[in-house]
């Protein structure tokens, strides 16, 4: 007389096997995020090259740099700043819900570095803050933060 045993796998089996799937899930998921991450950070860093060299630009032909209020005006930036796109000018993670950078639905520069926001400072030579019309703006700073925390800062070249 033969004794036949039941084929399949074990509770234990099973359990090796789910286990062995969940870190192979988790790590699929922080390397994706991870990407994602360096991916929005080198469009921030490419949009605020970008900004600098139509800052650098239009530097070299009115001999000033624009005010925050200047750069932050649609209209202006289309007549002064040559094909600076409306994506260059937002964050990558940017929302209507962020106060520190929005006016209306639209981005804008903020006066001090926000996350999820670009921020410009412009200041007359003296270090004091200029409007473009009564005191020149000699200088700026463009700053952004990147995930992890690291600021990506570009000055005027001047």
């Amino acid at each position: 007389m033969s004794i036949k045993r039941e084929q399949g796998f074990t509770l234990i089996e099973l359990l090796i096997v789910g286990v062995i799937v969940c870190i192979l899930a988790t790590l699929v998921a922080m390397t994706y995020s991870g990407v994602q991450a360096k991916n929005r950070n080198a469009n921030r860093q490419t949009s605020i090259d970008t900004i600098q060299s139509k800052l650098e630009a239009y530097y070299a032909q009115a001999s000033k740099y624009p005010s925050l209020a200047e750069l932050n005006d649609p209209q202006w930036r289309q007549n002064n700043l040559n094909k600076l796109a409306a994506h260059d000018t937002r964050d990558p993670s940017w929302n209507e819900r962020i106060t520190g950078c929005t006016a209306g639905d639209e981005a804008i520069f903020s006066s001090s570095p926000v996350e999820k926001c670009y921020s410009y400072q412009s200041t007359a030579t003296d270090g004091s803050v200029c409007d473009s019309l009564q005191v020149v703006c000699t200088q700026y700073t463009l700053t952004t933060i990147l995930e992890g925390g690291e600021k990506y800062v570009k000055s005027s070249l001047n």
